[in-house]
């Protein structure tokens, strides 16, 4: 049925969108669907990342993914956007950053008995952290502008910010630049309307079909399309590869259309029901986001990928350890520490 909204009780516990899930009783269930759909997707995508130089098999699931995973996570949270309690917020991720950072550290040190710590630049799983922290805060500041002229200003930002080679992973700054239009664009869009609008049976059929021909693409046309990957990844700049150095603006407009057609496709064609436990996971995106690296650094320890990724089957395998591990971090005894340092950020705070 279109429009229904099926009500369950929500664990008190800040979700991918950053919205504390006790303050929200009613929920609509595509957003938590599609949030484990996501995390899902962010999952399986960093697991095959580990053998992606030894198959194109897994560079072209990868490429897939990373056209839409992490924008339509944030355009989530733009969805979800309030400003309220904007600084609670905005400590809770930073936080929830650098006990990332810190987590990943120890691993490092207990497994390989060295690790790195950046402070102030990330390259891999923490940037999201704080990304969600800076947009937080920066939409809070711009609440009284236009937010068609933010979502233009932005996007023009995104398309010439590669251009300056020393743009990277400081402060985060060349995702947060590239990503925003998307955290925008969720502001902008209107929760009901827009599952109403995705529950047209048309509107699902094309959305197939968009979804298809893209992957056909990355597997057909992987040569061409892969070359894509420091564009949708976010954090590169285009001096990264010789056809973005003159062209990289219509690339990243490319890379831009791509993401909104493949991500609109994902979000018409999961589904509104309740499922079990699927919708509740998707209530908890920030368990499994939190320690899925940790388990995959186990498991690259201890020679679980390497044996596994040697046939084609064994590949195969490896994306169900994927899938499995995101099922088991969604259970509530991986809450910790997010639950925990959301609750100390809530009462720091008051």
């Amino acid at each position: 049925m279109q429009g229904v909204r099926h009500v369950y009780p929500p664990p008190p516990i800040i979700s991918g969108t950053g919205k504390n899930e006790a303050a929200n009783p009613a929920r609509i269930s595509l957003y938590d669907n599609l949030k484990f759909v996501l995390i899902l997707s962010v999952v399986v995508g960093h697991f095959i990342d580990i053998k992606s130089s030894q198959s194109n098999y897994y560079k072209s699931i990868f490429v897939y993914i990373y056209t839409f995973h992490m924008p339509l996570f944030l355009f989530l949270s733009g969805l979800f956007h309030k400003n309220e309690n904007v600084l609670q917020k905005t400590l809770t991720f930073i936080c929830i950053g650098f006990m990332l950072k810190i987590t990943f550290f120890l691993f490092g040190i207990f497994l390989y008995g060295k690790a790195s710590f950046s402070f102030l630049s990330d390259s891999g799983i923490p940037w999201y952290m704080f990304v969600l922290a800076i947009y937080i805060a920066l939409s809070y500041g711009l609440r009284n502008i236009d937010k068609r002229f933010i979502l233009f200003f932005s996007l023009m930002l995104g398309c010439f910010v590669g251009y300056d080679a020393k743009i990277g992973d400081y402060l985060y700054i060349s995702r947060t630049v590239v990503f925003y239009p998307f955290f925008v664009l969720g502001m902008m869009a209107d929760k009901e309307r827009l599952m109403q609008l995705t529950r047209k049976k048309w509107l699902r059929g094309c959305a197939v079909t968009v979804l298809c021909l893209w992957l056909v693409l990355c597997f057909s046309r992987l040569e061409h399309i892969y070359s894509l990957r420091p564009l949708f990844t976010g954090r590169n700049p285009f001096k990264v590869n010789g056809l973005f150095v003159k062209w990289g603006f219509a690339y990243r407009i490319l890379c831009y259309a791509i993401t909104c057609a493949v991500g609109f496709s994902i979000v018409c064609v999961v589904t509104n029901r309740k499922l079990t436990p699927i919708t509740l996971f998707g209530s908890r995106t920030l368990y499994v986001y939190f320690w899925h690296w940790p388990v995959a650094m186990v498991l690259q320890k201890y020679g679980i990928a390497t044996a596994l990724c040697e046939s084609r089957e064994g590949k195969f395998v490896w994306i169900l350890c994927a899938v499995a591990t995101t099922f088991c971090l969604s259970l509530k005894i991986f809450s910790f520490p997010v639950a925990q340092t959301a609750k100390f950020c809530k009462y720091a705070r008051s």
